[in-house]
């Protein structure tokens, strides 16, 4: 058997309707609402995806917890703006990891230099870390 993919559009309404306990009518109304996008065959029937029944599970639960059809599309917005931005994020992170480890890497370096010219030349050693120094100068310009 074929595996089918959870955004495929495969269950007519009344499948739909069935498995998730909501009225044919009360589906079109979601539908109408923008709460719900069903794909369409050529012929113009609806056709429900594991998402979509997982959505409707999800308006079901927030009617039931007292929003109206307006909240609830709010909520949805809002769920799905934070689950973008949420993979935005970790996209960002994964991106910026190489540069925060070479960034590591050359901090390490820098110190293991500083180390080796404190060696070869004392006076250099009483020489400020110019991070420190700037870090220094910035609290007493706010002073």
């Amino acid at each position: 058997m074929k595996d089918v993919a959870a955004d495929h559009g495969v269950y007519p309404i009344s499948v739909t309707s069935e498995l998730s306990g909501v009225d044919p009518q009360m589906l079109r109304t979601y539908e109408n609402r923008g709460l719900l996008s069903p794909f369409r065959t050529e012929g113009g029937t609806r056709r429900y995806s594991r998402d979509d029944l997982t959505r409707i599970a999800d308006i079901t639960e927030l009617l039931s917890e007292g929003l109206n059809l307006a909240g609830v599309a709010q909520v949805l917005r809002l769920r799905d703006v934070t689950g973008r931005l949420t993979h935005e994020l970790g996209e960002l992170r994964a991106a910026g990891a190489p540069d925060r480890q070479e960034l590591r890497q050359l901090r390490r370096e820098n110190r293991a230099l500083r180390a080796e010219l404190a060696e070869r030349d004392p006076q250099s050693a009483a020489t400020p870390d110019p991070q420190v120094r700037d870090r220094a100068a910035e609290g007493s310009a706010e002073a």
